[in-house]
């Protein structure tokens, strides 16, 4: 039976047009703005950046090239997500350069948390609506596996740190000096592990 995910293909984009629209929103002219709006604009333009370093800096490992070349059948990626997201930020770009280092083996549809929460709730982790969270179908729509919406050694930093209670902030600093040392590493292994 085809996944709940695999019916929001039809409301999704394509990674160009999701980066399209995210560049479109960290860049907006702040004028007219109320509060939460140049916040909210803050995260956007904040995560522009972190996404377009990743972006920069991330290299598929020779191992990875060869997962790809060994996967027998196609898969689609549903992932839910949104560009105010920080943990977004670090992981869509690994998983669109997975996507395109797959020679047409995978597909990638982005749909947005905000536009379809409801979808979302399917994918609660730990009973929070985490993001980005991403869904794999065969070409049927049967689910095949899910990650999301970190990989795990940064889950354990963010949970300890929480359980300590640690403030919000230092959290998020923590999880970014994180990911700037992994330069994708955690996020690659544990997606493509699942790919066979």
């Amino acid at each position: 039976m085809p996944s709940i995910a695999f019916h929001y293909i039809d409301r999704s984009m394509d990674y160009a047009s999701y980066t399209e629209a995210f560049y479109t929103k960290a860049h907006a002219d702040e004028t007219g703005m109320n509060e939460n709006d140049r916040e909210m604009h803050a995260y956007y333009r904040l995560n522009w950046a972190r996404s377009s370093r990743v972006e920069k800096v991330y290299t598929l490992s020779e191992s990875a090239k060869s997962t790809l070349q060994s996967m027998q059948s196609k898969q689609q990626w549903i992932v839910i997500t949104e560009g105010w997201c920080g943990d977004s930020a670090q992981s869509l770009p690994i998983i669109a350069k997975i996507a395109e280092e797959s020679q047409g083996r995978i597909n990638v549809y982005i749909v947005s948390r905000d536009s379809y929460p409801e979808l979302l709730e399917h994918y609660r982790t730990n009973g929070s609506m985490s993001i980005p969270k991403l869904i794999a179908c065969d070409d049927k729509g049967d689910e095949i596996w899910d990650w999301g919406p970190r990989p795990q050694s940064a889950q354990e930093l963010f949970d300890t740190l929480r359980a300590n209670t640690i403030e919000k902030q230092e959290i998020y600093t923590a999880l970014h000096a994180f990911y700037a040392k992994d330069k994708g590493q955690s996020i690659e292994t544990e997606i493509l592990v699942n790919c066979l």
